[in-house]
Formats: C-alpha cells, sequence, structure tokens
C-alpha cells in the first residue's frame, strides 16, 4: 500500500471556499468542499467533539439531525471544567443547521474527569420516544467521597414539549460495588433487542485492565426516575487493556444473535451469543495479533457487519487503530465459535488511523469508507466494484482532508449520515475534532458532495419527477422509499435482485396525484418471508417515467 506524503499534496495553506462557508485547510479530495461548520458561538462549550452520529429523526419531523458529545478531559477547556455536554442539532435548510437542545452531564466531585465518554441512540421502554444515552466513564474517586458515581444516563424525548429534559430521565451506577475496581469506565454502548425476546436491551463495556462487558434491559413498564434494569449478562474475565466497539449480527445464521465485543489488544473479539431470553454465552474469544500485536491495536466505533457479496451471509469491515483496514470472511461455519484468527484479513492501509464510517458517497453501489487519521489527516477507501475483498488491489486508498494549520485538530469520530441531509441530493460526511478549538476553529464539520445524484432517463429530463436514496441504507430490518412526482400519475414500486428477479411489489399501478410519498419496505418478499442480506433494486415507475437505485439490506 503506497504511503501519502504531504509535500505531494500541498506545500501551502489556502482556504476552501463554497458559497458562504470558508474553512481554512490545507487539502479536500476534489469533488467535495465544507458546507457547515459547527463552532463557536452555536457551541456554548468550545471543547473537544468526542462522538458525532448524523442521521438521525429523533423528533420524527422529517428534518434530519446530528447528535454530538463533547470531552474536555481530552481537549483541555482553559476554564478547567470537566462537565461533558451533549449537543443535538437539527437540519435547517441547505447546508444549515441550528442547535436544538444542549446540557451537560451531571458532575459530582471530579467524576467528569475521565475522557472517552459514548452516546447512542435507544428506546428501552419501546414507547417510541427515543432516549439520548450516554456512559460516562466516571469511576470512583474515594479521596473526593465518591465511591459509586452513576455511570449511564437516559435522556428521553417528550413528545409535548418537542425536545429533550435538561435533568436525566434516568441515571444508573449498574450497582457497581463501591470498592470494585477504581478504573471501571464505561465507554461504548450498542442497543439491539439480542435475545428476540421483544425487549430492547443494551450492551455496554468498559476500557480497564480487566474488561467489563454488560447487557442489560429495563426491569420496569417505563422509563422515569424510579425506573429498576436488570443485568441479563455480565463478565469481567478478559485482561485487555481499553475498549471501545461493540457490534451485532447473525455470522453463522443460526437464528441466533451475537454481539461482537472488541478491545485494543492484539485486535481481540469476545464474542457473546443470545441462547435465548437473557441468557448469554461466550462462544468464543479471537486474537488477531496478525493484524497487529500489542496493547493499543483495537478498533474505535468501526466494526460493521454487510453481507457485502451478496451469499446471504455478513461479512465484517473495521479499521484497526494501526491504520489497517481489517476484512472478516464469512466461510459459513455452522457456529460461530468455528471462527479463529484466520477469518480476519489485513487488508491494507496506513499507520496510524481512528474512527471509520461507511457508505456510498457517489451513488455508484460501490462502497465507501472514511477513515480519520487521528491528528491532521482523513482518509477516503472504495471498492472498485470487483474483485476479491481480501486483496488492498481491489480498492482505491487516497486522502480525503489534510489539515495542518494553527492549532491543528485531531480529528478521530466520523459519521457517514444514511442519505442526504439537507435535500440537495449531495451526500455528506460528518467529522468532529477532539482537539480543543476556539472561535476560529471547527467543533465538528460537514463536508459534503460537489455533485447531486441526479435521475438521469435516457435523453428525456423529468422534471419534478425523484426516486429519492431509501433511508436508512444500509438497513435492518426496514426501510423507507420516498418519491415525488409533478402531475397525476399511475405508479409501480417494485423490489428486485441484482439479476432482475422480483422480490416485492409494494405499489402496483395505483392512481396516484402530485406530491410527495413515502413506502415503508420490511425486508419481506412477496410470501412474506426474510429476504438474505445483500444489494437489492427498488424500481420506480409513473407513467412513462420510470428510475431506480440501489439500497443495501445489513444483518
Amino acid at each position: 500500500m503506497r504511503k501519502f506524503s504531504l509535500f505531494l499534496l500541498l506545500v501551502f495553506v489556502y482556504s476552501i471556499s463554497f458559497g458562504q462557508i470558508s474553512y481554512p485547510l490545507d487539502y479536500l479530495k476534489p469533488g467535495f468542499h465544507v458546507s457547515y461548520v459547527a463552532k463557536y458561538p452555536v457551541i456554548p462549550k468550545i471543547d473537544g467533539c468526542d462522538d458525532v452520529i448524523a442521521g438521525l429523526d429523533l423528533n420524527k419531523n422529517g428534518k434530519l439531525e446530528i447528535l454530538a458529545i463533547n470531552d474536555p478531559t481530552i481537549s483541555s477547556p482553559s476554564s478547567g471544567d470537566s462537565t461533558k455536554w451533549i449537543f443535538w442539532f437539527e437540519n435547517d435548510g441547505n447546508d444549515s443547521y441550528k442547535l436544538l437542545w444542549s446540557v451537560g452531564l451531571p458532575l459530582t466531585a471530579n467524576t467528569n474527569g475521565y475522557s472517552f465518554p459514548g452516546v447512542n441512540i435507544t428506546d428501552v421502554d419501546g414507547d417510541g420516544n427515543y432516549e439520548i444515552c450516554v456512559v460516562n466513564p466516571s469511576n470512583a474517586d474515594p479521596t473526593a467521597g465518591v465511591l459509586n458515581p452513576d455511570k449511564i444516563f437516559f435522556y428521553e424525548y417528550d413528545p409535548v414539549t418537542k425536545s429533550f429534559p435538561n435533568e436525566p430521565t434516568f441515571s444508573w451506577n449498574l450497582d457497581y460495588p463501591a470498592d470494585g475496581d477504581a478504573g471501571f469506565r464505561l465507554t461504548y454502548l450498542l442497543a439491539d433487542d439480542f435475545d428476540k425476546d421483544g425487549k430492547q436491551e443494551i450492551a455496554l463495556i468498559d476500557r480497564t485492565s480487566r474488561i467489563h462487558m454488560w447487557i442489560i434491559s429495563l426491569d420496569s413498564p417505563e422509563l422515569d426516575p424510579f425506573s429498576t434494569f436488570k443485568v441479563e449478562f455480565q463478565d469481567s474475565s478478559l485482561t485487555a487493556t481499553w475498549a471501545f466497539d461493540i457490534a451485532v449480527t447473525d455470522f453463522d445464521k443460526d437464528g441466533k444473535k451475537e454481539i461482537w465485543f472488541g478491545t485494543w489488544t492484539n485486535f481481540t473479539w469476545v464474542i457473546v451469543e443470545a441462547e435465548g431470553p437473557d441468557n448469554y454465552v461466550i462462544k468464543k474469544v479471537v486474537t488477531n495479533s496478525h493484524i497487529g500485536s500489542g496493547t493499543t491495536v483495537g478498533t474505535l466505533r468501526s466494526l460493521k457487519f454487510m453481507d457485502i457479496n451478496g451469499d446471504g451471509y455478513p461479512e465484517g469491515f473495521a479499521m484497526a487503530t494501526n491504520g489497517k483496514l481489517v476484512f472478516i470472511e464469512n466461510r459459513r461455519p455452522t457456529d460461530v465459535s468455528e471462527i479463529d484468527s484466520t477469518y480476519f484479513y489485513k487488508v491494507g492501509g496506513w499507520d496510524y488511523t481512528r474512527g471509520a464510517d461507511y457508505g456510498d458517497l457517489d451513488g455508484d453501489g460501490n462502497l465507501d469508507i472514511i477513515v480519520t487519521g487521528n491528528y491532521n489527516m482523513v482518509y477516503h477507501i472504495e471498492y472498485n466494484g470487483s474483485g476479491d475483498y481480501r486483496d488492498s488491489l481491489s480498492y482505491t486508498w487516497d486522502v480525503f482532508l489534510v489539515d495542518t494549520t494553527i492549532k491543528q485538530p485531531r480529528y478521530y469520530y466520523v459519521s457517514i449520515p444514511p442519505r442526504d441531509m439537507d435535500g440537495d441530493y449531495k451526500r455528506e460526511v460528518i467529522i468532529g475534532s477532539l482537539q480543543r478549538p476556539d472561535s476560529s476553529r471547527a467543533f465538528f464539520l460537514v463536508i459534503e458532495s460537489d455533485v447531486p445524484v441526479k435521475v438521469n432517463t435516457g435523453e428525456e429530463i423529468w422534471v419534478g419527477y425523484e426516486l429519492y436514496q431509501n433511508y436508512p441504507n444500509p438497513f435492518n430490518p426496514t426501510t423507507w422509499i420516498e418519491f415525488s412526482l409533478p402531475r397525476e400519475e399511475n405508479v409501480t414500486l417494485k423490489i428486485y435482485t441484482l439479476d432482475g428477479r422480483e422480490v416485492k411489489t409494494l405499489i402496483d399501478g395505483v392512481r396516484y396525484s402530485s406530491g410527495r410519498y413515502k413506502v415503508q419496505w420490511d425486508g419481506t418478499d412477496n410470501l412474506g418471508n426474510r429476504v438474505a442480506s445483500g444489494v437489492y433494486i427498488y424500481k420506480l415507475k409513473a407513467g412513462n417515467f420510470e428510475v431506480s437505485k440501489k439500497m443495501l439490506l445489513l444483518k
């Protein structure tokens, strides 16, 4: 894999300018521009962006959102205030976002003084109102009189006020013993119905010398300050350094989900399978010293499973913190316990990376990967559309962004929203800077494609007809398909396999008036059977207008 020299990219600093946006960068990949910069005074607490999630719709009003959390313990604020803050942004027109809500986590003594909080979305009581859930790496501090501080915080959306509360709806210390491991620090969470009992569980992981893995669920009818949770699984038998990643899949296709917990020691993964309601078993611990050996080789929120070759079995992609793209081959094991290090391939990459996310930025059906390099570099990897996924020659590797200006950033987390955020048909990438910015530097950047993905139908120009990219995409198990009509038409909307076999008819010759519509596909065929993971085609026919797009179902 070629190494990239900064001097071959550019030897001077210039300003990226498009419309009203001007932001100092050394280099940005041609075909993209800076469309929005989140900074002071919009961000009242100018500290580093620890995590960012884009493409949400928490208030269900159709305007997509960005959720971010800061980490002053890393960015060293001049105020010395170690409070961690959550920020909720909503799209407010083309290339525009507004801050809807922000809140600081409760601070007790110096319990906010540890780094790398985690944030994600849950609905643990199943009432349809999302919670913003934060795990704060607070631990016991006997010198300050804090023996057992709360570690997980829920802020539930209120449909009446159309916002989130300023105090946690519920917080909990996991009943962790006050005299337990003083280094116990939760760093990440992932919500899913892992054991298929109809209730959402939360998987948790921490970063200490002995890794703690938890699966918890609400044990009350609804979430409120008096709720109780139960621990469905807990294990702390693995000795490792840090841990920042959790993923879920059914790798062996036995109908039972596995939760993959990642550690930063020799790229080691703990695979826990749900055997039934509230019943979990560690099926395998896979150490991958051939990916990279040492106590800082792991992943940062980057393991994703997808059926990339369309064979019905999920494959995995991850970026190791030593800069290597890792492909996890699926050899169709009869049981996940058969997985060993030979399933993991070091494809290629750089010397040092942090966060990564995946999508299809240019609408060509090929996987794009955006990778942060921790400090001033951000990279781009794209599958070429053919070739062995284990072979670095099957990908194009290049630099996405270089930033060595004054007060250089620390680009750490990245999020590719599942669809266009602001309605201009241009795909975005959101990148957070962990280094403490000032009034001129970004908390996070929104990078947007220059060219919209347009509908082409031969030589004809169809004004007002649109078939939008499905969302979410990739998806599991349901997705929404939207289309627009300029006048009344007979509409047909169908799902096909890549080889043209019909899978599902969603609309069959129904008369629609002008307007914008959306239809949900639940991942089943015309007989009601669940379809396999893979790439599917959805095709819209409205009068003489006909167009199709690709979408990716992941399991």
